[in-house]
């Protein structure tokens, strides 16, 4: 392993993670696998960039070194960033399918069970069948989830990062919900978000910020800040990431500007409530699905215009765009029957969106423990702030 200009995990924990991808790997029969999902390429190498829109992957063999494929016009990064010693740069005058089957026929696996992950976002269909076609006396395999696994755990220096990401989001949430004022733009409110958290050490997120007001804007799901001017009887949503050397921590907090109605404050007590049901039954050895019932059935059974259809949790952890979530490894919904282990990392979600009101936002970063859950965005106040 090299050692880069910048290095996060020390070579023991890379070393750890590849010997636990290697025994996946070996359960499944396959001598190699090619990754190109870029959070599992940076869990095994520490490689980063956001330039995956060209090709990026790296070959693990079963035996031997891996070999990191990079962007064309990146391979400063590689000195920058990655542990891995190999690399093979394509230009993009060169065909980077036909280069990485010619890496793996030099690496003597021409012929060998290959894992490529099928649900990666960035293995286009063309590609893949080109691969196939380059490899005509290989075996493909989907080798999606071997990485995965591994990342479902974090360790004591990714948990590190996840709180200093805590600590950015909260901050982000703090200087919003203290913009909030009748006159004010969402796009004041986000200039303050953005500027406390670049300025509080966040690097770009997977997602931007999610900054919305008004009962029509503040509906629409994964929608961001405009122009639109707040006024009295609006309520105003937030949902903040943090980002630390890549690893994410979120919350969601609301504000209601004027007197609040009725409904604000009914819906305002079930969202906390159902937030601290599903905490409690966050620990090891209960399964998601239990916890996923709790606040499913405390918002149900409310007097509210809302029902609880979808996951209450994802995993979370490290990421780039177009995503800053692990839901795909681990969400908590109804379907969702393995237990929790130790480790393990959720933006564990209760908003509600409500018809005549708008978006009401309760949502933690919280951490598996020994014997239950910490939450990790806890010093903002989970409660609707009336300005």
């Amino acid at each position: 392993m090299r050692a880069p200009l910048h290095q996060f995990f020390p070579h023991d924990e890379f070393q750890l993670r590849l010997e636990g991808v290697r025994t996946r790997m070996d359960e499944r029969g396959l001598d190699a696998l090619l990754l190109t999902t870029p959070e599992n390429v940076y869990y095994l190498s520490g490689y980063q960039t956001p330039g995956y829109y060209f090709f990026l992957g790296l070959i693990v063999p079963l035996k031997g070194d891996p070999v990191l494929v990079p962007p064309p016009h990146e391979e400063s990064l590689v000195a920058a960033y990655s542990i891995v010693e190999d690399y093979r740069v394509f230009r993009d005058t060169e065909d980077p399918i036909t280069g990485v089957a010619g890496v793996l026929e030099g690496l003597g696996l021409g012929s060998a069970s290959i894992g490529v992950e099928y649900e990666s976002w960035f293995l286009k269909i063309r590609d893949y069948m080109r691969l196939r076609a380059a490899l005509p006396d290989a075996t493909l395999h989907d080798g999606s989830g071997i990485v995965e696994m591994g990342r479902l755990i974090k360790s004591e220096r990714e948990i590190g990062y996840m709180r200093e990401a805590a600590e950015i989001a909260q901050a982000g949430v703090a200087a919003g919900l203290d913009a909030v004022a009748e006159g004010a733009t969402e796009r004041d409110l986000a200039s303050e978000v953005v500027r406390t958290q670049v300025m509080a050490g966040s690097e770009y997120s997977g997602l931007p910020p999610f900054i919305t007001s008004g009962e029509q804007h503040s509906m629409q799901v994964h929608s961001t800040w405009s122009d639109r001017t707040i006024g009295d009887g609006d309520v105003v949503f937030f949902e903040v990431p943090g980002v630390v050397n890549r690893y994410h921590a979120a919350l969601t907090r609301a504000a209601f500007v004027g007197e609040p109605p009725e409904l604000l404050v009914r819906g305002s007590e079930v969202n906390r409530d159902a937030l601290r049901l599903a905490k409690e039954r966050i620990r090891p050895g209960t399964s998601a699905s239990e916890a996923f019932e709790a606040a499913r059935q405390r918002i149900d059974d409310a007097d509210v215009p809302y029902v609880q259809g979808r996951r209450i949790a994802y995993g979370i952890g490290t990421a780039f765009p177009p995503g800053w979530d692990e839901g795909h490894i681990f969400s908590i919904n109804a379907n969702e029957h393995r237990p929790f282990h130790q480790g393990m990392t959720f933006h564990v979600i209760t908003t509600m969106r409500l018809p005549g009101l708008g978006a009401i936002g309760c949502s933690d970063t919280v951490l598996v423990t020994e014997d239950g859950c910490e939450t990790l965005t806890s010093s903002v106040p989970n409660e609707v702030r009336v300005v």
